[in-house]
């Protein structure tokens, strides 16, 4: 008994077997009822064609001997690099007893060409409908969309067998269809439509945005990021197939190289790009010249497929473009990574928003070459990696190029701040040189050349008492070379006074000036006025620098001016100290208050300590004004 039950389960068992494996070469028919839309997932099947030259007759006898093979027509499907034709198949029965009108929608982006062929009924010879693709003229597709769509109507209760040709040949065969009613069907790509008209927005903004920096300050990164924004949005275009509808319906053979050579010039230009906003350059960065070099080879390499035009088509050429445009996208982002890091190794802390600007770009390109390659099946992001990833770079990089701004003018700041201190340590060093040198001269003249005046007249004065035993003119140039050595005395005292004031940091600024103009007062034929108010006492470095400016001035103008009456003024405000030093001479022109050196040292001091001057000068006299800061410079009460 046992053994009978084993046997009949057996029987069983393969029989079930046998009922499987022939309802798996059946193809289903899709069930056309009043629904707007039809899942496809389990009624499309595949037949691919190695031989390059089946007939629709023989593709068709293939399906009736289960030789095809499943495929989710709902979603995208990548099957990676093909060099040979695909065949799919679909059957629709029409359960409903009126006629029926269908789209059947392939929203493939790039199909070199696609044929159509409808069988009715239980016949086994396919008639040809419809012949469309990237190759023919855009106003040949049976409906004028992005994507390739073919009217469909079915009549009362008719079963029909639709049979697509499908050459990508070069590419990567991805596939999904989309069966409806023909309102359904174009209102599905109403959102679609929409969204790329929002992605639209946002490019062309940037590209305006970009345009017009360039105009306006003559950046070349807002140049070089305007051309790859208008490359890389050819490209987007040309993912989501609306080259062929928005810009070139007619472009033909040369269709199947846009994305070739727009993505190439892309990654070039984003390099390009790269390097401009992180300021690689030979000094910063050891990558330099080899970044360099692959920029420039890439975008001779992007223009190597326009010149295959020139060519009959050589498969082996399409593989060699297909395979290699890929790996040299994704060797780019590698090495715009890099290169990146490395800037923010070496301080240039806006690295980080080139690195978040080009992180989406980067993912969703790496999953979309990922897929066409066949190495993945789906996108990570919708409705491609491609698009979200451009349009968040363009975001995010707008943004940062406007931080790079802010950077680049407080490092500005920071490079004039530090120049200003450099310079001003030298002007400092030059000064304190100069102070040092005039204390040297004035020690060396008062010591030396002033000690053997002294001798010269004490010895000269000890003939007095023998001046009356000389005859009269004898007696004149004794006197004469007693007051000649008595003025050079004075001149000597007064070189040496000039040079290094002898009590200047126990008299200050003010007493210092008074017992200078005193001393002019009495030597020179220019009367002196000295009207100040002053209750600070400043540094005594810059009370030094006031002094020589103003002894420079008044030197000027008891050698210069032919004056009579001169006046000097230091006027104390709260912010700064204003110097007034104007006489009643013959004035000079303008090209002499430029090549005088007097004037010259003192513009260098008031230069030194932060101030202005102004000179107003005519034949009735000059009058120059300084304008010192307080604030910059220490100070305490008298």
């Amino acid at each position: 008994m046992r053994r009978k039950i084993n046997y009949y389960l057996f029987l069983l068992t393969v029989c079930i077997c046998a009922a499987s494996e022939v309802r798996a070469g059946e193809i289903k028919p899709v069930l056309i009822d009043s629904a707007a839309t039809y899942r496809l997932n389990g009624y499309v099947n595949y037949y691919i064609d190695s031989t390059l030259n089946a007939t629709p007759e023989a593709v068709l006898s293939f399906a009736n001997q289960g030789r095809f093979m499943d495929i989710n027509g709902d979603e995208y499907v990548s099957l990676g690099y093909t060099d040979l034709y695909h065949w799919v198949i679909i059957k629709l029965e029409n359960t409903l007893p009126d006629p029926t009108d269908l789209f059947l929608s392939i929203p493939i982006p790039s199909i070199n060409r696609m044929e159509l062929y409808r069988c009715h009924g239980g016949d086994d010879v396919p008639d040809l409908i419809s012949t469309t693709g990237d190759r023919l003229p855009f106003a040949e597709r049976p409906w004028p969309i992005r994507d390739f769509m073919f009217p469909i109507r079915l009549t009362g209760h008719e079963t029909t067998t639709l049979l697509l040709k499908i050459d990508k040949r070069g590419q990567n065969f991805v596939f999904k269809a989309k069966l409806g009613k023909p309102e359904a069907i174009l209102q599905e790509d109403i959102p679609i439509y929409a969204a790329f008209g929002f992605y639209a927005g946002i490019f062309a903004f940037a590209l305006l945005f970009n345009i017009l920096m360039y105009l306006s300050v003559g950046d070349r990164i807002h140049l070089y990021y305007s051309l790859y924004i208008f490359i890389s949005v050819i490209l987007v275009l040309d993912e989501v197939g609306l080259t062929k509808e928005w810009l070139f319906p007619n472009l033909g053979r040369f269709h199947d190289y846009v994305k070739y050579v727009s993505g190439i010039l892309g990654c070039g230009l984003l390099i390009q790009v790269m390097q401009l906003f992180t300021n690689q350059h030979a000094g910063n960065s050891r990558l330099y010249h080899l970044t360099n070099f692959y920029k420039y080879f890439i975008w001779t390499v992007g223009m190597v497929p326009v010149f295959a035009m020139l060519f009959p088509i050589n498969m082996q050429l399409e593989r060699t473009f297909f395979f290699s445009v890929n790996l040299l996208v994704m060797f780019s982002l590698v090495v715009i990574v890099v290169c990146v890091i490395e800037r923010i190794r070496g301080g240039f802390i806006l690295g980080y928003y080139y690195l978040l600007a080009v992180l989406l770009l980067i993912v969703g390109a790496a999953n979309y070459i990922l897929q066409v390659m066949g190495v993945v099946g789906a996108q990570l992001l919708k409705p491609n990696g491609i698009t979200i990833g451009f349009a968040a770079e363009v975001i995010i990089l707008s943004f940062a190029l406007t931080q790079r701004y802010n950077f680049l003018k407080r490092e500005k700041a920071q490079l004039k701040k530090e120049n200003d201190r450099i310079k001003m340590q030298s002007v400092r060093q030059v000064f304190q040189a100069q102070e040092d040198e005039r204390d040297r001269l004035a020690k060396d003249l008062h010591d030396d050349l002033g000690g053997t005046l002294s001798v010269i007249r004490l010895k000269v004065t000890d003939f007095q008492q023998k001046i009356n035993g000389l005859q009269s003119d004898e007696r004149e140039a004794y006197e004469e070379t007693i007051r000649l050595i008595t003025r050079a005395c004075d001149d000597l005292r007064e070189i040496s006074h000039s040079l290094k004031p002898k009590f200047f940091l126990e008299n200050g600024l003010i007493g210092t000036i008074q017992e200078r103009l005193s001393i002019l007062n009495r030597v020179s034929v220019v009367n002196f006025d000295f009207v100040y108010q002053y209750t600070i006492r400043l540094d005594p470095e810059v009370e030094l620098s006031i002094y020589r400016i103003v002894n420079e001035l008044i030197n000027n103008v008891v050698k210069h001016s032919c004056a009579t009456q001169a006046t000097v003024q230091l006027v104390e405000s709260a912010d700064e100290l204003v110097i007034t030093v104007e006489d009643n001479g013959i004035g000079f022109e303008g090209s002499e208050t430029a090549g005088g050196i007097g004037l010259k040292n003192v513009y260098s001091r008031v230069q030194y300590l932060g101030g202005r001057y102004t000179i107003d000068s005519n034949k009735n006299g000059t009058t120059i004004t300084l304008e010192i800061p307080l604030q910059n410079h220490g100070n305490q009460s008298c």
